[in-house]
């Protein structure tokens, strides 16, 4: 698996053909032992072993979490001499975080496939609150399980200033001092919008001395994982799985038996059942 590549650039959707269908023969044919039937659907192999499948995942889906290590990596690593680099020819996101993920089409270099990971990466980011100063009220994920702009939409609309910080919001002690900013006064319904807001506050706590951080919503450390973005990205149900992962797996026996009670589990050996329907023509021959 080339990875190193994966993770640099965007793979063409043919390359990523070839490289599954030589997956697939040497999976269900080896090396040199001519062409075999493919016994389980390819959509199932790629899937987890505790979905069914053996892991090999899909390339595409695979390329995409590998370039999303480099959106982990650019507000972390801000005295790197890549980071200066890319930041003086794109310039920053408008949420002070990210590189700014419109890119020229002139541009090539291997940033132009890492900017399209953007949509798909924020999905599952957040922000824990530290001083407040790089994180923006309305538009970043920190409270909540939605940004409060979509919380609260009939406040953000009338803000003067929707990419403000925290820290110019309520500043860095309680009481807060709510410097909210308007465009008119507020009616009834939003009045009531902004008491429920300023009352879901009563938890929060604001450090000067201690900077804001990104986290990762799908790990419980909060750092960024290749395998979790992957997982996340290929959309496997959330539903419990039925298939009997420990006793396949995880018997003390030969790999070559875990892989038949695999095929017996999904019910594609090759019996001479099954023989009748794919090859009528040879099920009963001696030499199958």
């Amino acid at each position: 698996m080339p990875c190193y590549f994966l993770s640099l650039f965007k793979i063409p959707a043919s390359v990523a053909a070839k490289i599954e269908r030589m997956q697939r023969d040497f999976l269900w044919s080896g090396v040199g032992e001519g062409k075999r039937d493919h016994l389980v659907n390819w959509d199932v192999v790629c899937k987890p072993k505790s979905r069914g499948g053996l892991g090999f995942g899909k390339i595409s889906i695979r390329n995409v979490a590998l370039l999303g290590k480099w959106m982990w990596r650019y507000p972390r690593e801000g005295s790197a001499l890549w980071h200066q680099v890319i930041l003086s020819i794109y310039g920053s996101h408008s949420n002070g975080w990210d590189v700014n993920n419109i890119v020229r089409w002139s541009h090539r270099c291997p940033w132009k496939a890492i900017a399209l990971v953007y949509q798909e990466f924020s999905k599952f980011t957040r922000f824990v609150v530290g001083n407040g100063d790089r994180i923006r009220f309305w538009d970043d994920l920190w409270w909540g399980e939605q940004p409060l702009g979509v919380q609260y939409p009939r406040l953000l609309r009338v803000v003067t200033d929707k990419n403000a910080p925290i820290s110019s919001i309520l500043g860095y002690t309680r009481p807060f001092s709510w410097n909210f900013t308007f465009r008119r006064n507020l009616s009834d319904s939003e009045i009531e919008d902004l008491e429920g807001l300023m009352q879901s506050f009563d938890r929060l706590h604001i450090s000067s001395s201690v900077p804001d951080k990104r986290s990762w919503s799908l790990s419980p450390s909060g750092l960024f994982t290749v395998k979790s973005f992957f997982l996340a990205l290929s959309q496997y149900s959330k539903s419990p799985p039925i298939f009997p992962t420990k006793f396949v797996w995880n018997a003390q026996v030969p790999f070559k038996v875990k892989s038949f009670v695999w095929l017996v589990a999904h019910k594609k050996v090759n019996t001479n059942d099954l023989l009748q329907l794919r090859r009528p023509y040879k099920a009963l021959s001696p030499d199958i």
